[in-house]
């Protein structure tokens, strides 16, 4: 029963890791930052780990192998690579000489930090996988894989050296990745969503380090033929880590999900909009309009689309300048002064909303009004803010505001 547990746990563990491997290398592959790199490759072989300590693989590989322990190697080797990635990845965040208090300051160079990378994790841990390397080749003859290796034989000196050698590097490297997560945690203020999955990184080193400390207290047990505490390294320690595992695996996901949850919604948000717009001019539309269908199933490209989207509907209120009544603009803006509820913002991309329904209508009708707007509201916002103007106009679009003010302009 223990070990079917076991197997389902570790393998979802190892397909989620993968998942996430994949998906911080294809935005490695948009936005080349070194630490989307770092990360990808980390989870990957975390991915390793957890794969290898299925109890059925863990037989296929000892078995196949006919060497003892083969498989546990595997998987303290991935971990401390795992601990390598991790001490990269703060070097990355936090350069001695820069210690970030923006989002921005995290995108360093690997330039900067090269000779740190160097001396602090490539000779640390190359140093600590060698030294296990060379003491698993020490091990006794005749020890069975079927048995812990913490605390059955914890007793001899090559694998109490092997067992401290690798718990201390991967603790440390959990200490160091929680620890500059907490700090960055505390310097952002102003992005909550960031802030959170920090958090949430910090509250996973914690939980996997709970792993290394129950495993060291069953280690030192065993060492000395004390196996009380024995199901600390054998029940505990597993379920710490494997939830910690998920913990961070959230954090390390959670700023990216929720920025393409964002993208997804500000894409749909548009659709009302947009297709308005190409009632206006189909011409000014790069490609064939979505089937509803695949509109809603819409998941990739997200960034490239709403980009276009946004780039035809401005085209659109371009196109649409001439029809667009310069009375219809004056009530949508007395209208929207009156509405001591709607933020500035909400103000102007109500104003646009109406100018460009009106326009619309005038359009459709085929009565140029005898004084159009040179100044179409909406046209002259800022690059940086277009999107999210444009996504208020389309929820405005629709909306009682509009409808008044193309009423009261009939």
């Amino acid at each position: 029963m223990y070990e079917r547990v076991a197997d389902y746990v570790y393998l979802v563990l190892s397909v989620l890791l993968i998942t996430l491997s994949a998906f911080k290398l294809r935005a490695w592959q948009r936005q080349p930052a070194p630490a989307l790199l770092v990360m990808a490759v980390t989870a990957l072989v975390s991915a390793v780990s957890f794969l290898c300590s299925a109890p059925t693989v863990t037989d296929v590989i000892n078995e196949g192998s006919g060497i003892s322990f083969l498989s546990l190697l595997i998987v303290y080797v991935s971990r401390l690579l795992f601990g390598a990635g991790a001490i990269t990845l703060v070097l990355l965040w936090a350069p001695p000489s820069r210690r970030p208090g923006r989002r921005e300051a995290w995108a360093v160079p690997f330039d900067t930090v090269r000779t740190s990378v160097w001396r602090r994790v490539v000779w640390v841990y190359g140093a600590i996988v060698a030294a296990i390397l060379l003491l698993f080749a020490t091990f006794p003859s005749g020890m069975d894989s079927s048995e812990s290796l913490d605390t059955n034989y914890a007793n001899e000196p090559s694998v109490l050296v092997y067992l401290v050698i690798y718990q201390a590097g991967f603790a440390w490297a959990l200490w160091q990745l929680g620890r500059t997560s907490w700090r960055h945690a505390a310097d952002l203020v102003d992005d909550e969503v960031l802030r959170r999955n920090l958090r949430r990184q910090t509250i996973g080193c914690a939980l996997i380090g709970g792993y290394c400390i129950t495993k060291i207290v069953a280690i030192v047990g065993a060492a000395a033929d004390q196996h009380a505490l024995d199901w600390m390294g054998s029940v505990v320690g597993p379920v710490s880590g494997c939830v910690g595992c998920v913990v961070l695996v959230v954090g390390w996901a959670g700023a990216a999900v929720t920025a393409w949850r964002q993208r997804r919604a500000d894409y749909r948000a548009l659709h009302p909009l947009w297709m308005a717009a190409m009632q206006v001019d189909g011409r000014l539309a790069l490609g064939a309009p979505l089937r509803s269908w695949a509109e809603w199933l819409a998941t990739r490209d997200l960034e490239w689309r709403i980009t276009r989207r946004t780039r035809e509907i401005r085209d659109g209120q371009l196109a649409l300048r001439p029809w667009v009544a310069e009375g219809v603009v004056e009530v949508a803006r007395r209208r929207a002064a009156e509405q001591d509820r709607l933020e500035p913002q909400e103000r102007a991309a109500a104003v646009a909303a109406a100018a460009f329904a009106g326009g619309v209508r005038a359009l459709h009708a085929r009565q140029r009004p005898a004084q159009y707007c040179e100044h179409t509201p909406g046209t002259e916002v800022a690059p940086r803010d277009e999107r999210r103007h444009l996504v208020l106009v389309a929820r405005h679009l629709h909306g009682d505001f509009v409808a008044e003010v193309l009423a009261e302009t009939q």
